[in-house]
């Protein structure tokens, strides 16, 4: 495909999906001809348009390329160029805003908006298809599994450029509303195609995007309007009921406001959410009791989660607070569960809301990011024997059963197999595994792709064992029976304390 041929296939593909309005098409070519520095191009017959823009857009970055217009050629360079590409032939953004609340029904809303994200390529389709996915069953169920290949690994070239450039401190992270149409000059990823939904979620002002990697179906971000840290509180609950209300397909949930056990950007209050059933959803329930209206469940799971259900949103809401407090004040020695060192905070929690018909339904699980010696990254962490899997933090995606781990396992696994199967040793430039590897010399199998995706796994529930509080040990699991006995005492008194 020519250069020619590549601006009229993307202005015919933007007006196919109704990107682009029929009168804004010359507007849009001579945009893209400044762009490319192109004088003119003869108008070809477009009958063939693809259904996703990435094979179209690769001419037009090619011409960048040759033409100096991308500082450097590399996936980085080239996608903030392509975002600037795209925002020429999309709706600008209080277009799309009149276009989502124009629409009554929330399922239809979602449905748009999550479609144009794919159709603009904000969410590159070519790119998170080729994300491994499958689920494989471990003893708290079956746990979803994911190898992320989607997001562009760093490049030592960008990191020149990026070092060459004036620091700026515009948008002040990648969360902020600002970065709706920025170039990505200081953060290094284009926005310029980016879109987002304003909402009002307890009467404060919030905005809604996707996530350009989407880990799980619809995968959602709620930003606040202002760049606040992350925290906890009787806001949270509030804030997560008004969006399951308005979006009740939906599931929002939080990560903690503590660092190790927070999300990776704790200076933006932010939530995740989407159209997905997570596997915690399927866990079964070791005790269980009622008190006015409310369902309170403590889950079999390798985290400590306590689930609470109700028809009634507002005592919802007034439990899920008696817990909180009662938990970020809570000790226990024989645990190593230590509230506070001096004056700072170690107990937080993980709350993830969801509306099923008329029922509310919130799941508390229980966090600590106390540190030591032994475990200088957190006590309740992934620890360094599981690291060969997965050494980031513990968010919310992840407690609720879906791994999402880093591409370089592809390529590990891989080497792994082909050692079982040929008998060799692991090698060298994989020895991060080697103490794995020996222990999966020991086992049989029939299969060795779903031998090894079920020990990725079985793995995986290690990883989140190492973050629950009450650990899978009789003395933890009875701690954490007489801890949800307790909660059971707080919620039947009026004014509960500890």
């Amino acid at each position: 495909m020519t250069t020619c041929d590549a601006i009229h296939t993307l202005i015919a593909y933007a007006k196919a999906h109704q990107l682009l309005a029929p009168y804004d098409e010359d507007y849009a070519y001579n945009k893209l001809h400044d762009l490319l520095q192109i004088d003119t191009c003869n108008q070809p017959s477009v009958t063939d348009i693809p259904e996703e823009p990435s094979i179209i857009l690769q001419p037009l970055l090619d011409e960048a390329v040759a033409k100096g217009l991308i500082a450097v050629d590399t996936v980085k360079q080239r996608d903030l160029f392509e975002a600037k590409i795209m925002d020429i032939v999309i709706p600008r953004p209080q277009e799309v805003i009149h276009q989502f609340q124009a629409i009554d029904n929330p399922l239809y809303k979602t449905n748009f908006f999550y479609h144009f994200s794919k159709q603009t390529n904000y969410i590159k389709t070519s790119r998170t298809n080729k994300n491994i996915v499958y689920h494989a069953p471990t003893p708290y169920g079956e746990m979803d599994i994911t190898i992320n290949l989607s997001k562009p690994e760093k490049d030592p070239k960008d990191i020149i450029l990026q070092g060459s450039q004036t620091s700026v401190k515009y948008p002040k992270c990648l969360l902020c509303k600002e970065n709706v149409g920025y170039n990505g000059a200081s953060t290094g990823i284009g926005r310029t195609n980016h879109r987002i939904i304003p909402l009002t979620l307890n009467n404060e002002p919030f905005y809604f995007q996707y996530s350009p990697y989407v880990y799980y179906n619809e995968h959602c971000i709620v930003l606040h309007e202002e760049h606040i840290p992350m925290n906890v509180s009787e806001k949270t609950f509030q804030r997560l009921f008004d969006f399951v209300d308005q979006f009740p397909h939906y599931f929002l949930g939080s990560n903690a406001g503590l660092p190790i056990v927070g999300g990776s950007i704790l200076a933006h209050e932010h939530y995740q959410g989407g159209r997905y059933q997570f596997p915690i959803e399927q866990a079964k329930v070791l005790h269980s009791f009622e008190h006015n209206g409310i369902t309170v469940e403590q889950l079999y799971w390798p985290l400590s989660v306590i689930r609470l259900r109700s028809k009634n949103r507002r005592e919802l809401v007034r439990k899920a607070m008696d817990l909180y407090n009662y938990w970020v004040t809570y000790n226990n020695a024989d645990c190593e569960i230590y509230a506070t060192t001096d004056t700072t905070p170690h107990n937080a929690i993980t709350p993830i809301a969801r509306k099923k018909g008329e029922v509310y339904e919130l799941d508390i699980t229980l966090r600590n990011n106390r540190t030591s010696s032994d475990f200088p990254l957190g006590i309740f962490h992934p620890h360094p024997s599981h690291h060969h899997i997965k050494k980031e933090n513990i968010g919310l995606i992840e407690v609720m059963g879906l791994a999402v781990l880093p591409a370089r396992l592809q390529g590990e696994l891989d080497a792994i197999k082909d050692a079982l199967q040929s008998n060799n040793e692991l090698p060298k430039q994989y020895k991060l595994h080697q103490e794995w590897f020996t222990f999966l010399q020991q086992q049989t199998y029939d299969d060795i792709d779903q031998f090894v995706e079920e020990q990725v796994a079985l793995k995986f529930t290690k990883v989140l064992e190492d973050a629950g509080v009450f650990k899978q040990t009789s003395q933890g699991q009875a701690a954490f029976d007489q801890f949800f006995k307790e909660v059971r005492d707080v919620f039947h008194k009026e004014n509960p304390r500890r």
